[in-house]
């Protein structure tokens, strides 16, 4: 057995027998840039009865922000400074009382400006302050003073934002939008006050402040709709579905470049006949590759505008998923791609429509320079939709609800999304690094890139292998995410209750994927 003790190569004969049988049989090829050795991570995707899964491979990183501890407060006012704050720099803070008034004496004792810090931590926990729209102060300085926030990412990196200067008398609200364009305000844990000199400071109240609007607004009701073919040749069908089923938006699939003039034509004409009938239509389009030819997407969307002349669109919409690229997660530049594309489908709208894009609700744990890559988005759109995909009305809610927070604090409108159309069941396996070969069940080569589970192949082990341990293995049920199994009742019942629990001003309605599946569903 090439050295190898019987000890440690029971564990892997064990897995010959519990493996699928897809799996038994065959050494899967592992990709990307990353080399091996600095591989720690590695998911397998089946889908339905996949033989060969989808292969994501992953280097260290530290832990999302989804999964770091915030305190987030509930209450719409929340005061600051209820401990003693720390000086640091050329100067010493003298601070008389911890409760409001808080006094503070600011001797410089060099030419470094002085810092005043205060913890936000509560029980080691950072802030979450994405729910509260200003930071309210109200005192007096003798000296100029700048108010900076500090956030902590998981590698305890640090990153600032400056969000207001005071002086003298002041009594102010600083808005916070522009401050969470910067950092991820989930993650706050200092506020800190700047001075450049000697000062006495007075702070009567410094308070997040979360402003109720007086009245939501009513949410609607949309359909993706991909066959365009269909649309084309049958309009009213389609309007008529919309108008029966209470839809106030319809997104459809544009015709592909190689498509007729009169294809073209008749696709643009629609946008008119919505119009007339109260219902707005999105253009609608994406593919993943596309983040390396956005010169067709701008193709197409100047094809458009062209046709329907001064009116303009309602909007266009991208799906464009850039995650299921080959690459991803190991390429680092699929996102910036993915951000330019957008960019550059958003200059070409030249403010003739609203651009919305579909992003998965994982974004928003999902790191891209220090910030959410959800909110990275959202910073470069009009609005965006959730891929929320969810039959429990509590659970969809749940996992979008920092889209819909960034959404109120930016004003940006959030839809949300429901599946009707009938998927497969998704096992997802995922193995670490192990460094004990007795609880190894699968063994990379590092000069092959192969990755062998439930057995050893003395090959392998000629070149020195890297054991990977099984540290998650989990089917993900169809019915967890769609209703194709449901009737339509069910669905309007599950939309009426996500209308009357989801109260944020950001939150504008409920796509529908897609038309033909819930119109296929039993009454």
């Amino acid at each position: 057995m090439n050295r190898l003790s019987w000890t440690a190569a029971t564990p892997i004969l064990l897995m010959l027998c519990l493996w699928p049988s897809s799996a038994k049989s065959q050494e899967l090829t592992v990709p990307g840039q990353t080399p091996p050795t600095e591989i720690q991570e590695i998911e397998l995707i089946y889908a339905g009865d996949q033989a060969v899964p989808k292969i994501i491979v992953r280097g260290w990183q530290p832990a999302n922000s989804f999964a770091l501890s915030s305190y987030r407060p509930s209450d719409p006012h929340l005061a600051l400074f209820v401990q003693t704050g720390t000086s640091v720099g050329g100067c010493r803070a003298q601070q008389e009382r911890v409760v409001p008034p808080l006094r503070v004496r600011v001797t410089r004792e060099g030419t470094s400006p002085c810092e005043l810090v205060w913890s936000l931590r509560t029980a080691n926990n950072s802030l979450d302050a994405l729910s509260f729209q200003t930071l309210r102060a109200r005192g007096s300085t003798s000296s100029p003073l700048t108010i900076v926030l500090v956030t902590e990412s998981a590698d305890q990196r640090q990153d600032s934002a400056v969000v207001g200067h005071v002086a003298g008398r002041f009594d102010v609200e600083l808005p916070l939008a522009p401050v969470a364009r910067r950092l991820d305000l989930r993650r706050l844990t200092q506020v800190k006050l700047l001075v450049q000199g000697a000062a006495n400071i007075v702070l009567e109240e410094c308070a997040w402040m979360n402003r109720e609007p007086a009245a939501p607004p009513v949410p609607s009701i949309g359909f993706w709709y991909w066959d365009y073919r269909t649309a084309i040749r049958d309009p009213d069908g389609m309007l008529a579905a919309c108008r029966q089923h209470h839809c106030r938006r319809v997104l459809l699939q544009l015709p592909d470049m190689r498509d007729s003039d009169q294809l073209w034509a008749a696709y643009a004409a629609l946008f008119a006949s919505t119009w007339t009938a109260g219902i707005e239509l999105f253009a609608l389009d994406g593919a993943p590759d596309m983040i390396d030819t956005p010169a067709i997407l701008v193709e197409k969307l100047t094809r458009l505008l062209t046709l329907v002349g001064n009116r303009g669109i309602s909007g266009i919409q991208l799906d464009i998923e850039p995650y299921l690229l080959d690459g991803f997660p190991d390429d680092v530049t699929i996102f910036d791609r993915y951000l330019d594309t957008i960019e550059r489908v958003n200059a070409a709208l030249g403010g003739r429509g609203r651009l919305s894009v579909v992003i998965p609700f994982w974004f928003t744990s999902t790191m891209h320079r220090s910030r959410p890559l959800a909110f990275a988005v959202m910073d470069r759109v009009d609005e965006v939709a959730v891929m929320s995909y969810r039959t429990d009305v509590d659970e969809l809610a749940a996992i979008s609800d920092d889209t819909l927070r960034y959404g109120r604090l930016q004003g940006i409108p959030v839809w949300l999304a429901m599946e009707t159309t009938r998927l497969l069941p998704e096992r997802h396996v995922t193995l670490r690094r192990e460094d004990d070969p007795t609880l190894a069940d699968g063994i990379l080569d590092p000069v092959r890139r192969s990755l062998t589970l439930g057995r050893v192949a003395a090959e392998v082990q000629r070149h020195g292998g890297i054991w990977f341990r099984i540290h998650h293995d989990t089917t993900i049920d169809p019915e967890r995410l769609s209703f194709a199994d449901h009737t339509r009742r069910d669905v309007r019942h599950a939309i009426t209750r996500v209308f009357a629990n989801i109260r944020t001003p950001s939150f504008a309605g409920l796509l529908i994927h897609d038309l033909p599946g819930y119109l296929g569903l039993h009454e």
